[in-house]
């Protein structure tokens, strides 16, 4: 079962790649035998060595796009390779300042291999499988080597791991979310159910084995769970959606920490259950955490009392819901009823890819960087031509009788408004932490910019007095410090420059809006 969708995160950070990593050869593999027995006894068997000379490897050509004029190299975020080239050339050398740069790989993290293509960095390694576990019937966990170079510090609670394999001649890669302690430097694991048209489940479930191959990328992701945080955790999980908060329960566990989780763990019969046992030991012999397993064909699905026992028994914690479609409807349902708060709220939807990588990606909102950057230069100059138009009292005399009548003035004035309120669409979606979304509103938000000030000029082409010069200029330097976050995306190096420019673009936005609902109130009620 692969991750397809993240959204509403609790804590967030970057994902960073390895600075000046060079190829390294792989162990030799009684030297990776020796090292397992030593430290973990005879856990794991030892791989014969004809296993591994039998076992094909892995191409390690990343994935590349179907060949276009200006391919795009970030599906989520729709950045073009020419916008990476540009950005290297202005001294972006590496995948983390690519990413920060263009904004490619903060989604989902599928194209972080094409990245490392531009920029030399060798992300992709080969690692051997150690060990297939049997959890459940269509459920297996599978135990991968630990590349050498993959320091300590480097993991976090809820973060996943990317798998590539070649299948059918053709490379795919997932993400699968780590089940292993963050603590654990032997091995990698990941958690996974067989789905009937999953093309990488199935690959692994039929091929993987100990001494089999597969390549990884460091684990990665922006959606974690810091386990020092003094809010408690509830995990709502059903099915093969418990892998988030076994790793979570796993980590909390061997790093000792204080943070209260507790996970209400819905499957519809016994057999379905995946590490039960292991969960109900945790919290045995840990205080800080606590497990409930619904048999929902015995005890029925979770309900609005059993949330109202968790909120009174854990108040003021965050919520991480993951399991089917249904599953996640029906516990957000809840949650908003019960009126949790959106920010509080971490969902991962859960469904398998049963096609290879799609030639052509659907298309998005997502403006790329150039265009970013035409539509940030381009409303400044509109922003100052309006300004100097009304310094020097420019007339246009169709539009001074249009705006005296007070008919148009409510047109142009609504018009306004519905602009105003999409543009508070993507300050939503942020504060639901929709990641996807968010990044995909990100451009419709650029867009509407210019739109604002079409309708303000058509709405009036001076600045006004009092409460209507307040609106104005407010609203011309919320689009003005907009303008400037889209010409020049994320960097390191005007990241505190940007942060300041963005907190005045909030605050402005916020004046604006309060200035604007003041004044369409008093228009119409005189």
């Amino acid at each position: 079962m692969t991750i397809a969708v993240v959204h509403t995160p609790v804590t967030a950070g970057p994902y960073s790649a390895p600075s000046a990593v060079t190829p390294i050869s792989l162990r030799p593999l009684d030297q990776a035998n020796q090292r397992l027995e030593n430290e973990d006894g005879d856990k794991f068997e030892r791989i014969s060595t004809s296993m591994r000379s039998t076992e094909p490897m892995v191409r390690m050509e990343s994935p590349r796009s179907v060949s276009t004029k200006d391919p795009i190299v970030c599906e989520c975020m729709r950045v073009e390779r020419s916008a990476l080239i540009n950005a290297m050339e202005v001294g972006c050398h590496t995948v983390q300042a690519l990413s920060m740069r263009t904004g490619a790989g903060t989604t989902c993290g599928g194209c972080l291999p094409r990245l490392a293509e531009l920029t030399a960095e060798t992300l992709w390694q080969t690692v051997y499988c150690l060990e297939v576990i049997d959890r459940a019937p269509r459920v297996k966990s599978f135990r991968f080597e630990v590349p050498s170079y993959h320091g300590v510090g480097q993991i976090q609670p809820g973060q996943r791991l990317i798998v590539r394999a070649t299948i059918g001649g053709v490379d795919v890669q997932r993400p699968y979310t780590l089940t292993s302690s963050v603590t654990e430097r032997r091995y990698y694991e990941i958690t996974v159910q067989r789905e009937p048209h999953g093309i990488m489940s199935n690959w692994l479930f039929d091929n993987m084995g100990p001494g089999s191959a597969v390549a990884i990328l460091p684990p990665s992701g922006t959606c974690f769970f810091e386990l020092h945080e003094p809010r408690p955790l509830v995990c709502l999980v059903g099915g093969i959606g418990i892998t988030p908060a076994l790793g979570i329960c796993r980590s909390a566990a061997a790093s000792r920490a204080r943070r209260r989780v507790h996970v209400d763990y819905s499957v519809s019969t016994r057999s379905e259950m995946v590490c039960a046992e292991e969960l109900s030991q945790l919290a045995s012999q840990h205080p800080t955490i606590t497990c409930h397993t619904r048999i929902t064909r015995e005890e029925g699905r979770f309900r609005g009392a059993d949330l109202a026992r968790l909120s009174a028994e854990l108040p003021d914690c965050d919520w991480l819901i993951c399991g089917s479609k249904l599953f996640q409807a029906d516990a957000e349902r809840l949650l908003r009823q019960h009126g949790i708060a959106p920010q509080y709220v971490h969902i991962e939807s859960f469904h398998a890819f049963s096609d290879a990588i799609p030639a052509e990606p659907p298309a998005t909102a997502v403006m790329t960087p150039q265009q970013r950057r035409l539509a940030g230069y381009g409303l400044l100059i509109a922003i100052a031509a309006f300004v100097v138009q009304a310094l020097f009292g420019i007339k246009w005399p169709l539009f001074d009788r249009l705006q005296t009548t007070a008919a148009y003035s409510a047109l142009t004035g609504t018009g306004l408004l519905v602009l105003l309120m999409l543009q508070w669409r993507l300050a939503y979606l942020r504060l639901r932490n929709g990641a996807a979304k968010s990044a995909r509103a990100y451009g419709l938000h650029i867009a509407i910019g210019p739109a604002v000030l079409g309708m303000m000029w058509l709405h009036s082409t001076h600045l006004g007095y009092g409460l209507s010069m307040a609106v104005c200029l407010s609203f011309l330097g919320s689009l003005a410090t907009g303008a400037l976050l889209g010409a020049y995306p994320r960097s390191p190096q005007w990241e505190s420059i940007r942060r300041v420019i963005l907190s005045g673009h909030i605050a402005l936005s916020c004046a604006g809006s309060g200035f604007a609902v003041t004044h369409g109130f008093t228009s119409l009620w005189y």
